[in-house]
């Protein structure tokens, strides 16, 4: 059965929105252990964020678990949606989401899953690490951090080094990143069942594709018709698998 749920601001206007079809409630059931959690598209008539739960199931495919509305991308309205997706989804929680940095969305991931491991999208991460960082040994250096196997003991080592060698102790941005290694560097994150992602690209993927059924000039209805067939669409294929 699908499922939608809404709220409303005080002048009683659509706020947020949430919708999942029977199918994407099922597939949460059996892969949801693992989620990503993007908001990064805006073609609507009314400008507003949508956001991508999906995962992925026993093929290795993007599944998709359900589309939210959000009325923006502020705290309040990140923890309705996260918080009516869990009630969408009879009370399973996720024990790794996968988001893109986005601090509201994080904020929202420790208190409404505060069990659940909150990973940072690597893609993200190394665009990060691209803008603030000109030296290509210490890029190089971030990478093999984010993506190579090592021990905890080997990060924190290397870490060291790093610091002295490019005075990371001065640079706000390299103490924040490193105040939250364990959301990012793979010494932190390889005893955790990620099911193969690290990061949000096959969010961004979808997003591609609902590109061919979205225009700027729908409506909600309309709105929510075309992301439903993208839905039925990735279930097709998990069907022919």
């Amino acid at each position: 059965m699908a499922i939608t749920k809404y709220n409303v601001t005080w002048d009683n206007r659509l706020a947020n929105l949430i919708w999942a079809n029977g199918s994407s409630r099922v597939d949460y059931q059996y892969f949801g252990d693992v989620l990503a959690f993007d908001s990064t598209y805006k073609k609507n008539k009314y400008k507003r964020p949508v956001v991508i739960f999906s995962g992925s199931n026993n093929h290795k495919q993007t599944t998709i678990f359900g589309f939210g509305l959000l009325l923006d991308e502020s705290v309040s309205s990140y923890r309705w949606m996260l918080e009516n997706l869990m009630e969408i989804m009879c009370g399973k929680k996720s024990a790794v989401v996968v988001t893109d940095g986005d601090k509201a969305m994080i904020k929202v991931v420790s208190e409404v899953l505060p069990s659940a491991t909150d990973r940072l999208c690597a893609w993200h991460v190394e665009k990060n690490v691209t803008s603030n960082v000109k030296d290509a040994e210490l890029c190089g250096l971030f990478r093999r951090w984010l993506y190579a196997e090592m021990a905890t003991e080997d990060f924190e080592s290397e870490w060291e080094q790093a610091t002295d060698m490019y005075g990371l102790r001065e640079k706000k941005w390299s103490c924040q990143m490193y105040d939250k290694k364990e959301m990012w560097a793979s010494a932190y994150l390889r005893d955790k069942f990620c099911a193969g992602y690290r990061t949000t690209s096959r969010c961004e993927g979808i997003n591609a594709h609902v590109n061919k059924f979205l225009k700027s000039t729908h409506t909600i209805y309309e709105l929510v018709q075309s992301l439903e067939m993208v839905a039925r669409e990735y279930q097709n294929r998990e069907l022919l698998l």
